[in-house]
């Protein structure tokens, strides 16, 4: 049946309408105004009700209604479609909001790149870095072998060096220096004087309760201890003090004095002498101190007729006044005690000396 015209309505002519709704459930958007429109009234002179509405189905489904256009069509019976906005469009004021712009490009990607750029900075700055500790390792090393190089060459050069004064001490092993030997002993060195004999004595060991303990021949204070006398003197640089006799051994020949002065005691020799080996006789021959003589070792005898121990003889020359003085090897240590000399037509430098061993035995403490 054809729709009515203008003239056979009440109402105002239906509107064109600009848009169709778009309903995601449907395909045909319902218009927004005119006949059929969602909660209006058809006005009173509306078709007969053999029409059937806009928006009902069709008597056939799948055939379009007579007098109508295209499915979704803007008025319902017109010849065909108006203007109708494409499918999925909203209205001006409503419906689904528009579809969303293409966003622009998101800021990680340039915080991406900083970071990348920071760390390939790093990356070079540590380059760099190890490239100059290796090269400061690499002088390191190079300084350690240096160091090392001019090490072991100090080392053989001390070794060289060790080895050639070895050489040298055995070369000069035994060799007097009488001059630093003499230099050494001669302040411990005394003139001895007891009743009307003299002598020589040194000293030996400090004294218990102070003083200074000094070894001579026995026949030094023998015309003294015989008269009962005990004191007596020794002198050295023009000073003079006074001494008592303390211990004899009239046998070995030898006596000990004591004196409340202190001297440094000379240090007596460990080993026994052998012959060739040089030796310094100190003493005061007829008065005169601080004499020196020289010479070595002629042989260690136990068969000199009226003498009780083993002597050492020695071609230094020695006098009267020289008995009790001490005979003194390279080192500056007491080897023997001066004790006579064999004097016979023609003879020379038969000196003879007590070993210091026999002192030790009993009469003191070496």
């Amino acid at each position: 049946m054809p729709p009515p015209t203008p003239s056979q309505t009440t109402g105002p002519a239906p509107s064109r309408p600009t848009e169709a709704f778009a309903h995601p459930t449907s395909s045909f958007a319902p218009p927004t105004n005119g006949y059929g429109a969602f909660g209006t009234t058809a006005p009173e002179s509306a078709p007969p009700a053999s029409a059937p509405p806009y928006g009902t189905g069709y008597p056939h489904p799948g055939t379009p209604a007579p007098g109508s256009g295209f499915p979704g069509s803007g008025f319902p019976g017109s010849g065909g479609p108006t203007s109708a906005a494409p499918f999925g469009s909203g209205p001006p004021g409503g419906g689904l909001p528009p579809a969303r712009a293409d966003r622009g490009p998101r800021p990680f990607g340039l915080i991406g790149l900083v970071l990348a750029i920071v760390l390939l900075i790093v990356v070079i700055v540590q380059g760099v870095f190890l490239v100059n500790l290796s090269g400061d390792l690499d002088d390191a090393q190079a300084a350690q072998t240096k160091a090392e190089t001019a090490s072991a060459k100090d080392r053989e050069d001390a070794s060289n060096l060790t080895k050639r004064v070895q050489s040298l001490e055995e070369r000069t092993e035994g060799t007097l220096n009488s001059t630093a030997v003499a230099k050494k002993v001669l302040p411990s060195v005394f003139s001895v004087r007891a009743g009307q004999a003299t002598g020589t004595a040194f000293a030996f060991a400090t004294a218990p309760g102070g003083g200074t303990l000094l070894i001579t021949n026995y026949h030094v204070v023998d015309s003294l201890v015989s008269s009962g006398g005990k004191n007596a003197t020794i002198t050295r640089d023009s000073e003079t003090y006074p001494v008592t006799i303390e211990q004899t051994d009239k046998n070995r020949d030898l006596a000990v004095l004591k004196t409340k002065a202190k001297f440094t005691p000379l240090k007596p020799s460990e080993e026994e002498v052998e012959p060739g080996d040089p030796v310094i006789v100190v003493g005061a021959p007829l008065g005169l101190t601080d004499t020196v003589t020289t010479g070595v070792v002629s042989a260690i005898r136990d068969d000199v007729e009226g003498l009780a121990t083993r002597v050492i003889q020695f071609d230094a020359a020695i006098n009267p006044g020289n008995s009790g003085g001490p005979v003194i090897n390279a080192e500056g240590e007491v080897v023997g005690i001066a004790q006579a000399k064999i004097i016979a037509e023609g003879a020379d430098g038969l000196g003879l000396a007590i070993p210091i061993g026999e002192a030790c035995k009993g009469l003191l403490s070496c």
